[in-house]
């Protein structure tokens, strides 16, 4: 009796084993691995309120700062200085999502009286190397509504960090802080009319960078001689900034 149970007990135990084994031997399927995180971005700035939850930062050296800096984009019309006559100060987004505002800008406010400007939009932290590019458009508008000698010249700089994520850009109008690399500086000399006054693009391809770093970008209003009752700066835009990773 005890030999029989004992011979049943091995029979279950064989059958389960062998059941055992063949799911084993079933073909798994693979788990599919992550998909690949590109560094590359765009930013449209339908929603400039937003920025800073994106990782913008936005910073104002001037020596004599204003009530505004880089903000969304200036498109209005106005009779504050033409006695009731309406006249546009702005113009339009190069790409509109939602309004002709869908853009960012800057301008004389971001300085008072006479003053040395130095206005930053810095990008969010990027991972970039040598080959990759930063793409973005770019204007200005000399306002002629206040009907006075004022050339309203505009300057503007794009630089990068390549060595750290920090947002230093120093603590006044002429210091740069980690933003070592001069990548582009459109009308560096103040010229009249050098300044595109038409959406125009831009593509700079980075180089002299070692390996793949985790940096910034930023676009510098850098004026001297601003403000609004300075002989320079008036107005001017950007749009549709894009970071391709190649």
């Amino acid at each position: 009796m005890k030999f029989k149970i004992f011979s049943g007990t091995l029979l279950i135990l064989s059958t389960a084993f062998f059941i055992g084994c063949e799911k084993d031997n079933k073909p798994q399927t693979p788990t599919p691995p992550p998909p690949v995180q590109s560094a590359s971005w765009l930013e449209n700035f339908t929603d400039a309120g937003s920025l800073g939850s994106k990782g913008w930062v936005i910073t104002n050296n001037t020596d004599k700062p204003g009530p505004e800096a880089w903000r969304r984009g200036r498109y209005e019309t106005t009779n504050k200085y033409t006695f009731g006559l309406d006249y546009v100060v702005g113009f339009p987004a190069y790409s509109s999502e939602r309004s002709p505002h869908d853009f960012i800008s800057v301008d004389m406010y971001a300085g008072s009286q006479v003053a040395n400007m130095s206005v930053w939009l810095i990008t969010p932290i990027t991972k970039m190397k040598n080959g990759d590019q930063l793409v973005f458009y770019s204007r200005a508008h000399v306002d002629d509504g206040t009907f006075s000698g004022k050339d309203g010249n505009d300057r503007m700089q794009v630089r990068a960090s390549y060595t750290s994520t920090s947002t230093d850009v120093g603590n006044d109008w002429t210091t740069v802080g980690n933003f070592t690399t001069l990548l582009l500086d459109i009308n560096s000399s103040l010229s009249l009319g050098g300044y595109p006054e038409i959406w125009t693009k831009y593509t700079l391809t980075l180089s002299g960078i070692t390996g793949t770093v985790n940096g910034r970008f930023a676009f510098r209003y850098y004026v001297p001689q601003g403000g609004p009752d300075g002989n320079n700066a008036s107005l001017i835009g950007v749009d549709e900034v894009q970071f391709i990773s190649k």
